[in-house]
């Protein structure tokens, strides 16, 4: 796995993910998750697991739990401590609604690059030294 955790953050990580796994099947199914307090009132939750869920197959596996919550600790890291997880996790899913042309829960390349035309993310993303 390719990811930013120690050994330590991947142990609590572990920890957390057999906590969760009520029936000790190994994976996450969709009711495992919605026992996380965080996603019970979450109206996007089903695109929150597609996140997590790369297979498919409608469970989350520990390596599939990892990569998720290393997607979403790159958007932590990019806005600090300056948001609470509630309001980080809004402009997550607002971000989602708005981009999601299709309507399948997930941005595509294209609805990327139409979301971010016009904006010259590449000049704000330039350092001149």
């Amino acid at each position: 796995m390719c990811t930013n955790f120690d050994m330590d953050e991947l142990r609590r990580l572990g920890k957390r993910f057999k906590k969760l796994d009520i029936d000790g099947s190994g994976s996450l199914s969709v009711e495992e998750f919605m026992t996380l307090p965080e996603l019970q009132q979450n109206p996007l939750v089903q695109r929150v697991i597609d996140i997590f869920d790369v297979d498919q197959n409608g469970e989350v596996d520990f390596k599939e739990f990892i990569q998720g919550v290393a997607q979403f600790s790159v958007l932590k890291m990019m806005v600090g401590n300056n948001l609470k997880d509630e309001q980080l996790q809004q402009i997550v899913d607002k971000t989602i609604i708005f981009a999601d042309k299709d309507g399948d829960g997930k941005i595509s390349y294209e609805e990327f690059c139409d979301m971010v035309s016009g904006l010259d993310i590449h000049k704000k993303l330039v350092v001149d030294i």
